[in-house]
């Protein structure tokens, strides 16, 4: 079995913090790395870090420059041949690095491997499941359409994290997407809709309550990456949508829907990117 290194890059997550941990402590696999890296909690997460102290490999708790920063300083410390990020609101599923690892043997070839993740509520009722889909460059860049993986269920090589030099820390939704589409230049992604990943839904997420930000990154990392195409055809897609809405309910202001989503792709394209 090949070692795999986990990271978890957390802040003032301590109602979900533990879950996290034990999900991948309770895993009862053999060759495991797991790192947390928390930015200077107060909420109580570094007291439940030192709980499970003798089963990590390394933990520190102070102020970061976010969770792309984060996730480059605990990789940097990975030693494990396979690698990925678990969040602090997001578990594994019990039998989920066994499974990497079969499924990893049957394909040895690849730089990435994708399970599909699981959406629950906060109560642990499941909502949804997202099956990967798209491995090719260009389905990814069609994110969320002929494209789509999961973060929490994708696992990839440590050589090929180290060759791209992690993810860009000008990034802060879609760090992922943006490193999905630099790794699929590098070698193919191998999928498969076993379930490997949970992922908790609720308002305080960047992907849930924060949409409008997330979806304007990830149309910029489009743009970056010559996908103006597909950018401005689902921008096109989400301004039509947001219209419609406000003809069935027109007591939503514009300036409202401009500032969830127009406004702040703007914002990022004044960003420079290293």
């Amino acid at each position: 079995m090949p070692t795999v290194t986990l990271v978890t890059p957390s802040f003032n997550q301590a109602r979900f913090l533990e879950a996290t941990i034990r999900s991948v402590l309770l895993q009862g696999y053999p060759s495991l790395e797991y790192v947390i890296m928390d930015g200077g909690s107060t909420d109580g997460s570094v007291e439940i870090i030192r709980k499970y102290e003798p089963w990590l490999a390394a933990w520190v708790s102070r102020r970061d420059r976010g969770q792309s920063d984060a996730l480059n300083q605990g990789l940097a410390r990975a030693e494990g041949e396979v690698v990925n990020w678990l969040c602090s609101d997001d578990r594994l599923v019990p039998g989920a690095l066994h499974a990497l690892a079969r499924f990893r043997a049957a394909n040895p070839d690849a730089i990435a491997w994708a399970g599909a993740c699981r959406t629950v509520t906060i109560e642990g009722r499941s909502y949804y499941t997202n099956a990967p889909r798209g491995a090719t460059r260009e389905e990814l860049a069609d994110w969320g359409r002929s494209g789509r993986i999961s973060q929490p269920a994708c696992f990839f090589r440590r050589d090929a994290w180290e060759r791209l030099r992690g993810v860009e820390e000008s990034y802060h939704y879609a760090m992922d997407f943006d490193l999905w589409l630099r790794m699929s230049a590098l070698g193919r992604f191998a999928l498969t809709e076993e379930v490997w990943a949970e992922e908790t839904m609720h308002d305080a997420t960047k992907s849930f309550g924060q949409r409008g930000r997330s979806l304007a990154e990830v149309h910029l990392i489009q743009i970056r990456h010559g996908f103006e195409r597909v950018a401005l055809e689902r921008m096109g897609e989400a301004l039509q949508q947001r219209e419609d809405m406000l003809a069935r309910h027109p007591a939503i202001r514009l300036k409202t829907q401009l500032n969830l989503w127009v406004r702040p792709f703007l914002d990022a394209l004044r960003k420079p990117s290293r």
